[in-house]
C-alpha cells in the first residue's frame, strides 16, 4: 500500500513540473526574460533587507567586566564613539581585549549550547601568552564556583526594564589545556553565538608588516585578523575588500576600495592604495600606494609610515568586516597632532555611516579635544571608571593632569630650573603636571582656582609659585592666604634661579670651599647693574597687587633693609648669569649651571617638595 501511494505521489509530482514547463515553453521570450528578472530582483532585495548578524543587534549602552587582568570589576558606559583615558595600566586597554576574548570565545557556542570547551588551538584570539593567567592578578578556576571572567554586554533599549544583557563567562578547562565560556542572556545571546560575523574587531596597532603575502582562503584570513595578526593580513584583507564576495553585485568591491581612500584621505590628504592579484601568474598580493602630486609610480604597500598603515587598517577592518564593535588601541600613537584630530573626527562620522561603536583608548589631548560633545569620555585609573563626567575630563586633559594627582601652575616662561628642581623627588614628580603661565600675572585667580579644584566628580590638588620677588615674609604670607582651597609656594630666596646661585649649592657641585663659592655669589652681584632700578620695579608690582589702598613698606628702606646691592637684593636669573662668566674663569664648567644639574649630596628647594607632600597627603585623603 506504502509504494501504491508513492507511486500516484510521483506521478502528481511528474504532472505538476509537466504543466509547469509546459507553461514556460509557451510564454513569450520577452515575458520569460521579464520574469527571472522580477525573481532576481525579489532575491536581491531579500538578501540585502536581511541582517547580516543572526538575531536583533541593539545598540550596546554598556559593557560590564569583572576578574580580567587590571580589572576587578567596572562598567564602561558606551556611545556611538567612546574614548578610555587614563594613565598606563589604568585598565583601557584590558576594556577593549575583555571585550573582544568574550566576543570571540562566544563565537565558538553552538547555537543550540550554552556552553563550549575551546582549545587554545583552536580559538583565533587570545589576550595574552599565559590566558589561564588573566584574572585580575590571579589564575583562572576550572570549577563553576571558583575564579573566572565575565564580561556582560548591556543592550541600549528604552522601555525594557532591565535592559537585555549577554553575559560570557570564562573559566579554565579541567585540562587546563582550554578554556570553558558560558553564555546567558536570552534571545540577546543570539548575536553572539555565530561565525559569519565579527561582532568585534580589535586594532591593538602594527608592529610591521609582513614582506610578503599569498592569497589565504577567507576563514584563514578572518581567523589571522580576528587574532589581531594585522601586520600579516593587512594585504589579504584589502585584497578580499576590493574582491567580490560571493553573489555581491560586480560593483561593489570597487566601491569599498574607493570608500577606504576617501575616508584614508581625510587623515592622509592625497593617499590611495590599490590591491591585485593575478591568479596566472602571481605568487604574492599587490598592494601599493600613490601620493597625488608626489609619487610618478605606485610604490610598495610596506613603505608607508606605521601611522599611515594603522589609519588604513582600521577603517579597512570597518568596511570589510562590519563588526559591531570596533576597539582601537592607542591610534594617535604614530599620528601628528593634526592627524589625531583627524582621525577622531572620521571614526565618529564612519561610526554612523557603518553602524559600528567605536572604543578606542588614547593618551592625547588632541584627539579629545578634537571629539565632539557627542562622543562618552570615560576616565580610568587602577582597573576602575573615575569618571565620565565630559567637562571635567576635556579640562584635565587640557592642563596634562589627567594622569596626574596634581597641578603645579608656574609663574615662569621657562621652567627648566623647576623641572630640574622637580626630578630629585621621581615619586612626586611622576603625579605633578606642570603648566607654565608666562607671568605672575597670568597666574590662576582665586574664583578659577577655587572652580576647577572640584571639577565635576573630579577632585584634584592644585599648587601655584610665585617667585618671592623682594616680598617680606608678612607679604608672602598675605599672598599665600588668598588661595586657602589650594597651596602655594612662595620662593625662599628671591626666585627659583636663586637657589642655583647658594654658596653651598655652588660648593657640592664645582668640589670648592663655601668660602670660595660665597666669594663667587659676592663678586657676581656686585658686577650686575641696574640693580635698584629693577629692585624698585618689582616693589612697585607687590605694592600694587598686595596694597590697593595704600600703606605698602617704604621701599628705599626696604633697599637698605637688604644691604644694598648684594646677593640678597638682585634677581636670580641675572645672579646666575654673573656667576657663570666667574665659573669659566676659574676653569670650571659652566654648562652644569646652565643646565641648572643637581648633585645627589644636596637637596635644591626642600621647602617646595614640603608643599607639594602636603598637597599630595591631601588628595590621597579626599580621594
Amino acid at each position: 500500500m506504502q509504494q501504491e501511494d508513492g507511486g500516484v505521489g510521483r506521478q502528481v509530482a511528474i504532472g505538476i513540473l509537466a504543466s509547469a514547463l509546459r507553461r514556460v515553453c509557451e510564454m513569450p521570450i520577452a515575458g520569460l526574460v521579464a520574469r527571472l528578472k522580477a525573481i532576481h530582483a525579489s532575491e536581491a532585495q531579500a538578501r540585502t533587507s536581511k541582517p547580516k548578524v543572526v538575531g536583533e543587534w541593539q545598540r550596546l549602552k554598556e559593557v560590564h567586566i569583572r576578574n580580567f587582568k587590571t580589572i576587578d570589576e567596572a562598567t564602561i558606559p558606551l556611545g556611538a564613539v567612546t574614548i578610555l583615558v587614563g594613565p598606563n595600566s589604568s585598565g583601557k586597554t584590558s576594556v577593549l581585549q575583555a571585550a573582544h576574548w568574550a566576543a570571540r570565545a562566544a563565537s565558538y557556542i553552538s547555537p543550540k549550547n550554552t556552553k563550549e570547551v575551546i582549545a587554545f588551538d583552536r580559538i583565533d584570539y587570545l589576550p595574552s601568552s599565559r590566558p589561564l593567567s588573566t584574572g585580575y592578578f590571579s589564575d583562572l578556576g576550572s570549577g563553576v564556583s571558583q575564579p573566572h571572567s565575565a564580561v556582560s554586554f548591556v543592550h541600549d533599549t528604552s522601555g525594557i526594564t532591565p535592559p537585555p544583557r549577554a553575559t560570557i563567562k570564562i573559566w579554565a578547562a579541567r585540562n587546563r589545556g582550554a578554556i570553558s565560556a558560558h553564555i546567558e542572556g536570552g534571545s540577546a545571546v543570539t548575536p553572539f553565538k555565530q561565525r559569519s560575523h565579527l561582532i568585534t574587531a580589535y586594532i591593538p596597532g602594527l608592529a610591521g608588516l609582513a614582506e610578503r603575502e599569498t592569497i589565504l582562503a577567507q576563514p584563514l584570513m578572518r581567523r589571522h585578523a580576528a587574532s589581531g595578526d594585522a601586520g600579516g593580513v593587512l594585504r589579504n584583507v584589502l585584497y578580499n575588500l576590493a574582491s567580490r564576495q560571493g553573489d555581491e553585485e560586480p560593483g561593489a568591491p570597487g566601491g569599498r576600495l574607493r570608500r577606504l581612500n576617501e575616508l584614508l584621505a581625510t587623515i592622509h590628504p592625497g593617499f590611495s592604495v590599490q590591491v591585485s592579484f593575478d591568479e596566472r601568474e602571481d605568487i604574492h598580493i599587490n598592494a601599493t600606494y600613490m601620493r597625488d602630486g608626489v609619487d610618478n609610480g605606485p610604490k610598495p604597500l610596506e613603505d608607508l609610515a606605521t601611522g599611515i598603515l594603522q589609519v588604513l587598517q582600521i577603517f579597512a577592518y570597518l568596511i570589510l568586516f562590519r563588526p559591531r564593535l570596533l576597539l582601537v588601541d592607542e591610534p594617535d600613537a604614530h599620528l601628528h597632532p593634526d592627524k589625531q584630530e583627524r582621525l577622531i573626527e572620521a571614526l565618529e562620522a564612519a561610526s554612523e555611516e557603518f553602524g559600528a561603536q567605536v572604543v578606542l583608548t588614547t593618551h592625547s589631548q588632541h584627539v579629545v579635544r578634537a571629539a565632539s560633545p557627542s562622543v562618552q569620555l570615560v576616565w580610568m585609573k587602577e582597573g576602575r571608571v573615575v569618571s565620565d563626567e565630559e567637562r571635567g575630563i576635556r579640562t584635565l586633559m587640557g592642563w596634562g593632569a589627567l594622569d596626574k594627582s596634581a597641578i603645579f601652575f608656574v609663574e615662569d616662561e621657562d621652567d627648566t630650573a623647576i623641572r630640574s628642581i622637580l626630578r630629585q623627588w621621581p615619586s612626586i614628580a611622576r603625579q605633578i603636571s606642570v603648566c607654565r603661565c608666562f607671568g605672575v600675572d597670568n597666574l590662576p585667580r582665586k574664583p578659577l582656582v577655587d572652580g576647577f579644584v572640584r571639577e565635576g566628580d573630579i577632585q584634584l590638588s592644585m599648587i601655584l609659585h610665585r617667585d618671592r620677588d623682594f616680598m617680606t615674609e608678612a607679604e608672602s604670607g598675605k599672598w599665600v592666604a588668598q588661595y586657602a582651597s589650594s597651596f602655594a609656594w612662595v620662593t625662599r630666596h628671591v626666585d627659583v634661579e636663586a637657589y642655583f646661585c647658594q654658596p653651598e649649592y655652588l660648593a657640592e657641585l664645582y668640589k670648592v670651599s663655601e668660602s670660595t663659592a660665597k666669594s663667587w655669589v659676592v663678586e657676581a652681584a656686585a658686577s650686575i647693574g641696574g640693580a635698584k632700578k629693577l629692585f624698585m620695579e618689582k616693589r612697585r608690582v607687590i605694592n600694587r597687587l598686595l596694597y590697593p589702598d595704600g600703606g605698602s613698606p617704604n621701599s628705599d628702606e626696604l633697599w637698605l633693609h637688604l644691604g644694598e646691592q648684594g646677593p640678597h637684593s638682585v634677581l636670580g636669573k641675572g645672579l646666575l648669569k654673573a656667576i657663570k662668566v666667574i665659573v669659566r674663569r676659574e676653569h670650571k664648567d659652566d654648562r652644569k649651571l646652565g643646565n641648572f644639574a643637581i648633585p645627589d649630596s644636596i637637596e635644591v628647594a626642600p621647602d617646595l617638595r614640603e608643599v607639594l607632600e602636603r598637597s599630595l597627603q591631601r588628595q590621597a585623603a579626599t580621594g
